[in-house]
């Protein structure tokens, strides 16, 4: 994405970009803009307008050539522009410099506690007395030494099956792995799972996992699978997360991202018998109910 005459083709899509929603307001009536940190597909938006623009601090915008450095720069222009900033973590929002801070709003993403706690279909002997631990997402991790995890789990653990759902980027190596593991069948590879019926395989579980790399974007992520699995009362093993830490979920087991300490975890988690957290507030509907609170008083 990142090719030798970038500024110049973002320059002529910032110019088309800006015409095109100016003519949108103009025939639509919209009364206020609402855009995250996309800057680099299409440039700012236009800002000259006679409504308010919210900037929609979805994911930590680092600069280009470096994931752990904040872009200050891309970032100041949004800040000074915007009426609100929503921030999808408390990370991000604290990251909001001083000057701009009052703007910040914390919006996490959330979860429908209705669709995952309303399912009846599901019978534990789909299991086989197995025990599940489960990557929902595959695409979640950037890294896949998670897939270690079971030729050494085994060990510690009697009937134990890792549940691998979804499709993307990352199924062919994936599958690649489990086709040359010696023991492929403690792997269950699902393909692509509509999110209708994902809700299954969140019950089938016992531990799920969240096994990110550990830097500064994901620290700043608010963690939507961890949600989930707590909506149906999963203890989850999740990478130490900055975020994590700062909710205090008590079914998360926060851990080094390498086999070693996962597996430690894993098997703490297989045991967990604890509380799991309140998430009305991450209920989307009490979301949506904050959003339109925020919006209607600008």
């Amino acid at each position: 994405m990142y090719f030798t005459r970038f500024n110049q083709v973002l320059k002529l899509n910032n110019r088309i970009f800006r015409k095109k929603v100016k003519e949108i307001v103009r025939d639509y009536g919209i009364e206020i803009i609402v855009c995250g940190p996309n800057h680099y597909l299409h440039g700012f938006p236009p800002f000259n307008m006679s409504i308010p623009f919210v900037f929609d601090y979805v994911d930590y915008l680092y600069e280009f050539n470096n994931p752990y450095v904040e872009n200050t720069k891309i970032l100041r222009e949004y800040y000074k522009n915007a009426s609100k900033i929503l921030c999808v973590s408390k990370t991000l929002l604290d990251s909001i410099i001083p000057k701009y801070k009052e703007k910040g709003e914390y919006l996490p993403n959330g979860v429908d506690l209705e669709f995952f706690r309303n399912y009846k279909n599901f019978s534990k002997k789909k299991r086989n007395n197995n025990k599940i631990v489960s990557l929902i997402g595959i695409n979640l991790s950037h890294s896949l030494f998670y897939l270690d995890i079971f030729p050494e789990i085994k060990r510690e653990v009697e009937n134990v099956k890792f549940l691998l759902v979804g499709s993307g980027p990352k199924y062919p190596l994936i599958e690649n792995y489990i086709k040359t593991n010696k023991e492929a069948s403690d792997y269950i590879l699902t393909g692509f799972v509509s999110y209708e019926k994902v809700r299954e395989y969140f019950y089938m579980t016992d531990v799920g996992l969240n096994p990110t790399l550990q830097n500064r974007y994901f620290d700043c992520q608010c963690p939507l699978k961890i949600m989930e699995y707590s909506a149906v009362n999963k203890p989850v093993v999740s990478t130490d997360l900055d975020e994590l830490r700062r909710l205090k979920f008590p079914n998360v087991f926060l851990s080094k991202p390498n086999k070693e300490d996962y597996i430690k975890k894993i098997i703490k988690a297989l045991n967990y018998s604890g509380p799991f957290p309140n998430l009305e507030n991450f209920d989307w509907k009490n979301i949506s109910k904050k959003l339109d609170t925020i919006l209607s008083n600008i």
